[in-house]
C-alpha cells in the first residue's frame, strides 16, 4: 500500500454515469465497467449494508438479497475505481472515478478507523464490535490479521478557480485495511 497522508501523482477520469434503478442494471453495468471484484457499502432508507461483488454477484454480510429499490445511495470500490450513485426518482446517478486514466493529478490516501475490534472473522466477513458502547459492524473482510481496521479514502486535490486556495475537490473510496498503529516511544 502507499504511503498514508503523503502527496502522490497519477492519473484520474470522472465520468458522470445514470443507471435504471434495478438491481439488472446495476449488475450489467459493473460488468461493462470491467469490475471483478469491489467493495460495495449501500444506505438504504432504514439501514447502511455491506457487501461484496465478486464474479458477477452481489453478496451482503447479513445474507440477504440486494433490495436496489430500497437504495438511497452506494458507492462500489476497489484499488484501481469506485462507483458512487444516488437515488434520482427512478434512476441511480453520479459518477465513476477510475484511477489509472485520464489526467494528471495529485491525492492523498488517508485511513479512517471503525470503531470496534475485530472480534470474529469468517467467510470471507468480519465483524468489528465495540464492546462498550454495544455496538457491531460486519464487513468485508480485509487483508492481514488486524485488531482495527479502517476505510482507506483517495483525497484529489485541486485549485478552487475564484480564490485560488489549493484542497480537496472530490475524494473516493479505496479499500478497507488495517488501522493498527505502532506505538513508539514514551508516551
Amino acid at each position: 500500500m502507499k504511503t498514508l497522508l503523503t502527496i502522490q501523482s497519477g492519473t484520474s477520469r470522472v465520468t458522470p454515469v445514470s443507471i435504471t434503478r434495478q438491481e439488472e442494471a446495476v449488475m450489467n453495468y459493473l460488468q461493462t465497467e470491467g469490475f471483478a471484484h469491489a467493495t460495495v457499502v449501500v444506505w438504504q432508507i432504514n439501514t447502511i449494508r455491506w457487501g461484496k461483488w465478486e464474479q458477477g454477484t452481489l453478496a451482503f454480510a447479513d445474507g440477504q438479497e440486494a433490495k436496489i429499490s430500497l437504495w438511497m445511495e452506494c458507492r462500489i470500490f476497489n484499488d484501481e475505481k469506485e462507483l458512487h450513485l444516488t437515488r434520482q426518482k427512478n434512476r441511480l446517478s453520479g459518477r465513476l472515478v477510475e484511477d489509472g486514466a485520464g489526467e494528471a493529478t495529485e491525492y492523498v490516501d488517508a485511513c479512517s478507523r471503525f470503531w470496534g475490534e475485530c472480534k470474529a472473522c469468517a467467510s470471507g466477513w468480519m465483524t468489528l464490535r465495540d464492546d462498550d458502547r454495544k455496538l457491531s459492524l460486519t464487513v468485508p473482510a480485509a487483508e492481514g490479521n488486524a485488531r482495527f481496521y479502517g476505510l482507506v479514502t483517495r483525497n484529489y486535490i485541486g485549485i478552487h478557480e475564484k480564490t485560488a486556495q489549493a484542497g480537496y475537490t472530490d475524494y473516493r473510496y479505496v479499500k478497507i485495511a488495517s488501522a493498527d498503529q505502532d506505538v513508539k516511544g514514551d508516551a
